[in-house]
């Protein structure tokens, strides 16, 4: 039995549409994983940081130190699963957002802990925008999305709830890329 060219094309075009959309949901479902723990790192230091400036710095500081072990053994894990990832990979990103806080903190000495930690949030934003922008159907708009969106919600915190805008971060950048990583689990 000899099937037609144009059906043979169309079942060729349909497996590849089908293998794009696995390694799409592949990308989504390792990402999940570093949002989600920078999100509850987000929400504690957040919190930590509207009770006060020192509880505030100490707790970014230790969350810091986790959210650097956990993505790097995030990545190490899934590059033993043959999952793509890595840990070199997971740690220049880390180093990546961690080497433009510490510049931002050099270079403009005179931020205060509020703006400084809205320039950081930005930064994060633009980051995950940047990064879903060039993964292409691994991980894609949705990562930019998310970057989006904690952009805005940093704008919208500085405007609107300046005076909570710890608060307001925990809860919209913190809980944002949790809910991130949760809907990137479903993909």
């Amino acid at each position: 039995m000899t099937i037609p060219a144009e059906e043979a094309a169309s079942a060729l075009r349909d497996a590849e549409a089908a293998a794009g959309r696995a390694e799409a949901a592949r990308g989504y479902r390792q990402a999940s994983l570093y949002l989600i723990l920078w999100g509850v790192i987000w929400a504690v230091a957040n919190v930590a940081s509207q009770v006060s400036i020192p509880a505030g710095m100490a707790a970014w500081n230790i969350g810091a130190a986790i959210g650097v072990a956990g993505s790097v053994t995030i990545g190490a894990r899934q590059r033993r699963a043959g999952r793509g990832g890595g840990w070199l990979r997971s740690l220049i990103v880390v180093l990546a957002i961690g080497g433009f806080g510490v510049s931002g903190a050099v270079i403009v000495p005179g931020l205060s802990f509020v703006q400084y930690s809205a320039l950081a949030c930005l930064a994060v934003g633009a980051i995950y925008l940047a990064m879903g922008a060039g993964a292409g159907t691994g991980v894609g708009l949705r990562l930019s999305a998310v970057g989006a969106a904690v952009m805005a919600a940093t704008l919208i915190g500085w405007v609107l709830a300046h005076d909570y805008f710890f608060l307001w971060m925990a809860a919209a950048g913190g809980g944002g890329l949790i809910l991130g990583g949760l809907w990137f689990r479903k993909v």
